[in-house]
């Protein structure tokens, strides 16, 4: 295996308690998606700058392969049944497909301009792959490793949802400040839905009925209705949001926000942030280990992996404050000791008179 992109950043993993973090690991150059095998125990990243996708082992956090891909890959999906790994390569205007288990090359299928994003329907056997410059999305079949489809998008075409329960996909178009919905089956494009400008990822989260679309441009992420596209509102994070990720139970959703160094955490059923951690340099995107509970983070510009341990995250202290806090002021009447005259609430509250008597002590 050739370790050369790995053994440049340092060594094999550095642990920084104080951040909440486990381990940063190396991985190699420009590290953007990463997806989780937990059965199979691995990691697979793409490394945008080292033009290749490397395989860890979650358990060790060490490198197993290391694979050659087409230029500049950002994302990558695996389809567990066939063990087969997808690696959209932007600058080659390709998908390489991958054998999960030794990182052979299969194929290479060419497909729209500066592919950019994918995404994956196990039950349909296909994956999507969303191409920026050309604005679509070409469909390919999982099984026979060849394009059936395209879907026309919009400008700036990238990352792909995928909704199987309802059978539909979900394109965010960065430069057209939308998302494409479309038919998952027949490819046939259903609608548009206006959101912020720079939509970077989309994630689907079936169990609360939301979309999630990560304005990089605005700093916040939009929660949208499933059921009828309707944007429901927007979530603050820190600056350009680019990668997500939700858990099983779709309970928290984690968003990296490139531009600040962080991960976000957001409780999904109150649409607000809970805590923040901090972890490399431009973190990319991120994936959730579920046997060892971990959340896993590929910083691009750090070239490493953060390891993150979820019970680790405790949330905000909030500081103590009254009960009666927020609570009316109960009516009530004083002398005034000037002139003896009884002053009500409501004269306090016209007259400032709280002011006023604090003051004068």
């Amino acid at each position: 295996m050739d370790n050369r992109d790995m053994s440049a950043q340092g060594p094999a993993c550095s642990v920084d308690l104080s951040h909440r973090v486990r381990g940063h690991c190396p991985v190699g150059k420009g590290p953007e998606a990463v997806v989780v095998d937990p059965d199979r125990r691995r990691a697979y990243v793409a490394c945008s700058r080292s033009n290749a996708v490397v395989a860890l082992d979650l358990d060790r956090a060490a490198p197993v392969w290391r694979a050659p891909v087409g230029r500049e890959p950002i994302p990558v999906v695996l389809d567990r049944p066939t063990r087969r790994l997808f690696s959209a390569d932007a600058r080659s205007d390709t998908v390489t497909v991958l054998d999960a288990d030794t990182g052979a090359r299969l194929v290479r299928l060419p497909v729209g301009s500066y592919p950019a994003g994918l995404g994956h329907h196990s039950g349909l056997r296909r994956v999507y792959a969303g191409n920026t410059a050309d604005g679509t999305v070409t469909a390919i079949d999982a099984d026979r490793l060849e394009v059936i489809g395209t879907v026309p998008a919009e400008l700036g075409a990238g990352s792909v949802a995928v909704d199987a329960g309802r059978g539909l996909g979900y394109c965010a178009n960065f430069m057209a400040g939308s998302v494409t919905v479309f038919d998952a089956a027949t490819l046939r494009p259903l609608r548009r839905i206006a959101v912020r400008e720079g939509p970077c990822k989309v994630v689907s989260n079936p169990a609360v009925g939301h979309l999630y679309v990560a304005s990089s441009l605005h700093g916040t992420v939009s929660r949208v209705s499933l059921d009828d596209g309707t944007v429901l509102d927007e979530v603050p994070v820190e600056r350009a949001p680019v990668g997500m990720c939700v858990d099983a139970p779709g309970e928290r959703l984690y968003v990296c926000n490139r531009g600040a160094g962080t991960v976000s955490v957001l409780d999904t059923a109150a649409g607000r942030e809970t805590h923040r951690v901090t972890v490399g340099n431009a973190p990319g995107d991120c994936a959730l280990d579920p046997v060892s509970d971990t959340l896993l983070v590929s910083n691009a510009g750090s070239g490493t992996l953060s390891f993150v341990h979820r019970p680790w995250l405790p949330g905000p202290v909030r500081p103590a404050v009254h009960p009666l806090v927020g609570r009316p002021l109960p009516h009530f009447a004083l002398p005034d000791l000037r002139g003896g005259r009884i002053r009500t609430t409501r004269e306090w509250a016209e007259k400032k008179y709280v002011i006023n008597f604090f003051a004068s002590w």
